[in-house]
């Protein structure tokens, strides 16, 4: 007899647990309808078939919470009727806050044509019955066709200009699927989604970890320790690449006076970047290297939304060539003194290892 009252318990209990999810279940309905009526539209609108390489899907699916409810099984959605996916490079899920509104935007680089979805905010309440007897295009408050292709936006400055006034916010999707386009690695991409756009800034902290790895390879024992100073979308890199977080350690982040960042880019010709410092843990000693970053300083002549979008295609395609960007201002060999005065906040870094005068208080 407690055996038996032993089971029916167990039982009663697996199905406890299990009601807060059969009771979810309309809403990740719904939200899964949403991303195949998201695929289905672009498929019409961009005339591309199931599983194409040639296109892209930007979302903030799973990032926003609309109307109460999560929103990653619009992602489902997507892949269960375009074919698109992480996995093959052609899904990417763009980090926003939580309360932003949800969008899809897809870009078929074939053709340089893009749609930028905005689901209709009735679509959040209707069941999934309703959902699926409303029209298509009637699911999304804003359906937006434009041509993507930052080349062909360059070449007839009018047609760039109704691209970025059609999109308004969401033009920031311009850059990352350009770059995509133009063969930008999976990891670079990853790191991009965590930034939320693409810019010289965090393509500049790509190059710096790819010149690093090269000079200072990683062996047994050893890690890598960043001391961004100072801080740009650079540092939005290094959390992915190597795991190092401010959280966790391993990355520490400094500002940086202008006044100090002019002196160090006139005594060592290059803007200052940050030290990196490849860390033995088990000898307690460390190679630092004080890296300086030369953006492209050439003069930009066409449309001011152009020029960010241009330096960073032109850098995604040069990207297996980071000496082209990064100098060596000092390098240096790191004890737990040093180490420990350069994760100091209160020390400028460039003066505990000497390339900087300490100021007077």
């Amino acid at each position: 007899m407690k055996n038996v009252i032993k089971l029916l318990s167990g039982i009663l209990l697996v199905c406890l647990l299990c009601f807060p999810a059969m009771a979810a279940l309309p809403d990740a309905d719904r939200m899964d309808e949403l991303g195949q009526r998201a695929a289905l539209t672009a498929m019409d609108q961009l005339k591309f078939s199931k599983g194409d390489p040639n296109v892209l899907v930007l979302t903030n699916a799973g990032r926003a919470v609309v109307d109460g409810q999560t929103t990653e099984r619009a992602v489902s959605g997507i892949t269960k009727v375009s074919g698109l996916q992480n996995g093959d490079n052609t899904l990417w899920q763009v980090n926003r806050a939580d309360w932003k509104p949800l969008w899809f935007y897809f870009y078929n680089k074939k053709s340089g044509e893009a749609v930028y979805l905005v689901p209709d905010e009735a679509s959040y309440t209707k069941s999934p019955a309703e959902l699926k007897a409303t029209p298509l295009l009637k699911t999304f408050s804003k359906v937006v066709v434009v041509t993507g292709d930052l080349n062909k936006m360059l070449a007839d400055t009018e047609v760039g200009n109704a691209t970025m006034k059609d999109l308004g916010d969401a033009s920031s999707l311009v850059p990352i699927a350009n770059a995509w386009a133009h063969g930008a690695p999976y990891d670079l991409m990853s790191c991009v989604m965590l930034h939320n756009h693409f810019c010289p800034g965090v393509s500049s902290g790509y190059l710096l970890a790819t010149y690093v790895e090269q000079e200072m390879p990683i062996t047994n024992d050893t890690s890598y320790v960043v001391i961004s100073c100072p801080m740009w979308c650079k540092d939005d890199i290094f959390p992915i690449l190597w795991d190092l977080t401010p959280g966790k350690g391993g990355h520490y982040i400094f500002p940086l006076s202008g006044e100090d960042e002019q002196a160090l880019t006139e005594a060592y010709g290059t803007r200052p970047a940050g030290i990196f410092i490849r860390w033995d843990g088990q000898q307690k000693t460390g190679r630092a290297l004080a890296l300086g970053f030369q953006f492209d300083s050439t003069p930009w002549t066409g449309p001011s939304w152009g020029e960010k979008p241009t330096r960073t295609v032109e850098m995604v395609q040069n990207i297996g060539n980071p000496g082209d960007y990064v100098t060596v201002m000092e390098e240096f060999e790191v004890n737990e003194q040093m180490l420990a005065d350069l994760k100091n906040p209160a020390n400028n870094p460039y003066e505990v290892v000497g390339m900087l005068c300490a100021t007077s208080a």
